[in-house]
Order: C-alpha cells, then sequence, then structure tokens
C-alpha cells in the first residue's frame, strides 16, 4: 500500500515539474520574441514581464491541439517525445535569437 502512494505522489510530482518546465520555458520563448519582434512593429503594444509572458504561453497553449493518433505500443517511440518537448523551445529560441541578428 505504501509502495502504491509513494508511487503515485512520484508521479504527480514529476508532472507537476514537467507542466512548470514547459510553462516556464515556453514562457521564456514569448518573453523574448515579444521584445523582439512585436515591440519593434507595434511600440504602442504594452511591455510585458516574464511572468505575464508564462501566463499568455499558457493560455496560447490552451489552443493548441494534439493529433490523437492510435499507435500499436510496439510502433511509439516515448522518448523522442520526451527529448522533443525538452528541447523544442531551446531550439524556437536560438532560431528567433537568429533571426533577430539578421534584422537588428
Amino acid at each position: 500500500m505504501i509502495e502504491i502512494l509513494v508511487t503515485i505522489i512520484l508521479i504527480v510530482v514529476l508532472l507537476g515539474i514537467g507542466v512548470l518546465y514547459g510553462a516556464a520555458s515556453w514562457g521564456l520563448v514569448m518573453y523574448k520574441f515579444w521584445y523582439w519582434f512585436l515591440l519593434p512593429v507595434f511600440p504602442s503594444l504594452p511591455h510585458v514581464t516574464f511572468a505575464h509572458a508564462v501566463g499568455l504561453a499558457v493560455f496560447v497553449g490552451l489552443f493548441h491541439t494534439v493529433q490523437s493518433q492510435v499507435i500499436k505500443k510496439e510502433y511509439k517511440d516515448e522518448t523522442q517525445g520526451m527529448v522533443l518537448a525538452i528541447i523544442a523551445p531551446w531550439v524556437t529560441l536560438v532560431f528567433g535569437w537568429l533571426i533577430h541578428l539578421v534584422i537588428a
């Protein structure tokens, strides 16, 4: 019984860390892109804080649709999805930074 409870608590904690990581990393991308790309074009837009950018990223994420495909477990690669979820914000930020360097 204790092992099951510890497992459930561990899963909830790991999911919480994953959600916080996703919100913070995409919030940083949103924050940087706001100042790099939106404010130079639309200077009358309000300045945002990092917390506002995290909230905006979470709000935009609510409207993101996920494909629902039925794929057998033996054909599914779970590690690829986890690695992509971890590095996608940073790859996006690097490409945005490169574009920012070109247009600045």
